[in-house]
């Protein structure tokens, strides 16, 4: 019998910066976002699509959110009805 895989996971560094590099703050377009009323969907997609958006959030310093919420965002405003 095979054991189940364990999900790919990334640790981002959470530690606080050092003395001599800047500190990290969240983007101005994340308080904006806060304000604004939320809807939770959901989607299925293969494993391998959710590991390279994961990765590529990781590499930007998104959320994988962020980077669903931008995609659905750019795709309605090029398709227009």
């Amino acid at each position: 019998m095979s054991a189940a895989k364990k999900p790919l996971t990334f640790d981002i560094d959470r530690s606080p910066p050092a003395p001599s590099e800047p500190r990290r703050t969240a983007p101005a377009r994340v308080s904006q976002e806060v304000k604004e009323a939320r809807q939770q969907v959901g989607a299925r997609v293969t494993v391998e699509v959710y590991r390279q958006l994961k990765v590529r959030a990781a590499m930007q310093g998104d959320k994988v959110q962020e980077l669903v919420e931008r995609a659905i965002t750019e795709y309605l405003a090029n398709h227009p009805s």
